[in-house]
């Protein structure tokens, strides 16, 4: 049932997902205090990460494309508190990985 309200938004044009206030009203608790997987949220949130080393849960390659998206699309938003969007999206990995895998920063390249 999360599941199904975790990855049921549609990614807004501009960022954001379409259901994402009612995903911040369904978070559980334990995902506004410092955890783990908030914390990798938000190092996706500033530096963005390979996924190369990412344990998925699904074996299917569909619901892990939807699943990004919508992560994606909620770490994009400008539409809810930051302090949401770190809770909601830590919810979001939770529930995509198996555990919080190791930072690997994505290339940059240089212009």
């Amino acid at each position: 049932m999360e599941n199904e309200l975790l990855f049921a938004g549609e990614s807004n044009y501009f960022g954001g997902l379409s259901n994402e206030e009612e995903l911040v009203r369904a978070c559980p608790e334990k995902f506004k205090a410092d955890n783990e997987w908030s914390d990798y949220a938000m190092i996706l949130f500033y530096e963005g990460a390979e996924t190369t080393n990412w344990k998925w849960i699904s074996d299917s390659r569909d619901e892990r494309v939807k699943q990004l998206s919508c992560l994606n699309g909620l770490l994009g938003t400008f539409g809810i508190k930051h302090q949401d969007k770190e809770a909601v999206a830590g919810w979001m990995l939770s529930k995509m990985l198996k555990k919080v895998p190791a930072h690997i920063a994505r290339e940059s390249s240089d212009c």
